[in-house]
């Protein structure tokens, strides 16, 4: 138990380097999902429109099949699938991988936080739902911020080693910059594991069907 304390405050105090950034990409995403639920509220007729697409396209999405289908009855697989998913595609390709190019993963921050803001802007009343969105969304916000993080981080380095890094070859530059990915990467791990066990865990509780019916129709 010492040793993994350890190990998390190790990964904290690197973190805690950029702690600008961190906070830079906090506020973006509360903007930009404010900005998005304002749209809604006051009815801009192209956002109304994009809504109601994605409403009518979510339960039948294919990455969704899954966890409607064969894994529907069996927790642990919901979770394990959830967590792989989120960590591959919502994390590593579209905010780490992206900050080859330093500045893509900002732009697919704004862009998650618009379609989050616009998603969810009214939703259901049922206190158990309101506590299933908020935790989920804390929890997975949080591991897709540090995943951001470590995209910005390499981006930067190759774009400006000397700058950013105090290094005058790209290549020493990058190389710190996967480092600083390994200590990023232990709390996307932590919080999209915990996101998805409690995502899961909320959604297994509720009962699938009673929960399609609940979330969709009342948006």
């Amino acid at each position: 138990m010492h040793k993994i304390r350890e190990i998390y405050e190790t990964a904290w105090h690197k973190a805690s380097e950029f702690q600008g950034l961190l906070l830079t990409l906090v506020l973006l995403n509360l903007v930009f999902i404010i900005i998005g639920q304002r749209m809604v509220m006051q009815g801009v007729p192209e956002i109304m429109e994009i809504r109601k697409e994605i409403l009518k396209y979510l339960p039948s999405a294919s990455y969704l099949q899954p966890l409607l289908g064969p894994l529907a009855p069996y927790l642990p697989l919901k979770i394990l699938y959830t967590f792989f998913f989120n960590l591959i595609f919502g994390a590593f390709i579209s905010t780490t991988l992206t900050g080859i190019i330093f500045f893509l993963p900002f732009l697919v921050t704004i862009g998650r936080a618009l379609y989050i803001g616009i998603l969810f802007y009214g939703i259901p009343a049922s206190p158990i739902l309101k506590i299933l969105f908020i935790g989920t969304f804390i929890l997975e916000f949080g591991g897709y911020i540090f995943s951001t993080l470590a995209g910005i981080n390499i981006g930067l380095s190759i774009a400006f080693p000397s700058q950013w890094k105090k290094k005058e070859r790209t290549i020493d530059a990058l190389k710190e910059s996967i480092v600083d990915m390994k200590w990023c990467y232990l709390f996307v791990v932590t919080l999209l594991f915990l996101g998805a066990v409690w995502e899961m865990g909320w959604i297994h509780y509720i009962g699938i069907e009673d929960f399609k019916k609940s979330a969709w129709i009342e948006f």
